[in-house]
């Protein structure tokens, strides 16, 4: 969990509103070109969601190249992150939007199962998951030769099936997130002391432990896989934006809008950028609470990153610190 990127200069992954407090003039950095400055497909996910491409010129003027995920002839991941070739951003942002053509919604319907859990009163669309995830499996392999495809459709039949049974059976109650903390003996008086902490997470499992039994602290915050769930494929990217999901649960930094299906998104991406920021030697951004949670993450898994913060102003000059590994 503490795999990283290498490269003749310091690797720095820009939060969003740095590329885009930079596009409008708002922001300057002192000596831009000591640094390598990256982006991913989180980003370019969010511009599309957003519909706002003032990053693209961001990352024209830093001249930022995208970190990105190498995958196997399956599409699954082989855990290594590399550096791209240089690409105009707006060019690599057309180069997206056609890939992702007719698939922008493929997984919405899973969001209704996580924002539920943050106390969301979304019952009768979270009963509608199960046959909305047939459907769309059905549509996107639809060019899948029929023997293979019929496979296929027969696994996702039974997954739904016992989703309609788990929403059914343990989902039905809406659970406030501030009763799911308590239950888990997690005060607001605890939860400001331990984001203070250097070992937040520790501190964390502390309190939480008592009430999870046969579960491990890595095992809980997703740094290591939970025994009889096959299938999952375990990334250190994968992991943090995970973990990232938890320490909102439990409410160390927790953003607004949990139960909401429009904050959600961006929460999640909040949580990918921190995945994809572990590779690298800092991730930057306006956001205290994308730092704070970051910070908590890297710090226990002793990745190389460092979370820097800064208040942003009109006319702030950014001056980073930051040395290769």
């Amino acid at each position: 969990m503490n795999s990283y990127l290498v490269s003749d200069k310091p690797i720095i992954y820009a939060d969003m509103n740095v590329f885009r407090y930079l596009a409008c003039g708002d922001i300057s950095i002192l000596e831009p070109e000591r640094f390598k400055w990256v982006y991913s497909y989180v980003h370019l996910d969010e511009i599309h969601r957003n519909g706002n491409q003032d990053a693209l010129e961001g990352m024209t003027l830093l001249k930022a190249v995208e970190i990105c995920d190498v995958l196997n002839q399956d599409f699954q991941s082989e855990g290594n992150i590399v550096i791209r070739d240089y690409i105009d951003p707006y060019l690599r942002y057309e180069e997206h939007l056609e890939a992702i053509s007719g698939y922008e919604g493929a997984a919405d319907h899973m969001v209704e199962h996580l924002i539920r859990s943050f106390g969301a009163d979304n019952f009768k669309e979270l009963s509608e998951t199960p046959e909305q995830m047939r459907n769309e499996i059905e549509r996107i392999t639809s060019i899948i030769p029929d023997e293979r495809r019929e496979d296929l459709i027969e696994k996702v039949s039974k997954v739904s099936k016992e989703m309609e049974a788990t929403i059914e059976k343990h989902l039905k109650n809406k659970m406030p997130v501030d009763k799911t903390r308590s239950a888990l003996g997690v005060t607001s008086e605890n939860r400001k002391a331990i984001e203070k902490s250097e070992f937040a997470i520790d501190e964390v499992w502390d309190l939480i432990s008592p009430s999870i039994p046969n579960v491990t602290k890595n095992q809980f915050f997703g740094f290591e896989p939970i025994p009889g769930i096959e299938g999952v494929q375990h990334t250190q990217h994968g992991a943090i934006s995970g973990a990232y999901i938890v320490l909102n649960m439990i409410g160390i930094s927790p953003d607004k809008g949990l139960a909401k299906r429009d904050k959600i998104k961006n929460i999640m991406s909040d949580g990918q950028h921190a995945g994809m920021a572990s590779y690298c030697n800092a991730l930057v951004s306006a956001d205290r609470g994308i730092i704070n949670k970051s910070s908590c993450i890297f710090l226990y898994l002793k990745n190389i990153t460092n979370a820097l913060h800064f208040e942003y102003q009109k006319g702030y000059q950014l001056s980073l610190g930051v040395s290769k590994t």
